[in-house]
């Protein structure tokens, strides 16, 4: 499978999300992901959708933009490709 550039833009973006989410939070980034992660993971298994779909859901209903919003996706790449541990 090739991705397109729409993917790929997307991609770059949340991994800046996570990025960002990681220097706010500092300790509190591992801690943080595991609880949205985990909720996360038990509303798409739930509802037999993507960890995705329900994240971008959540960001649209709940209309979240900013931090709350980077937040969820943040943890949506946190599950797709967990922060080694540098310590």
């Amino acid at each position: 499978m090739q991705a397109t550039e729409q993917q790929v833009s997307m991609a770059a973006q949340l991994y800046d999300m996570r990025d960002k989410a990681r220097r706010l939070l500092g300790d509190k980034y591992k801690p943080h992901m595991a609880e949205l992660g985990k909720i996360l993971r038990m509303t798409a298994d739930r509802d037999k959708k993507s960890i995705l779909a329900v994240a971008t859901e959540v960001c649209k209903k709940r209309e979240l933009i900013g931090m709350d919003m980077m937040m969820i996706m943040a943890a949506v790449v946190e599950l797709a490709e967990p922060t080694p541990n540098t310590e």
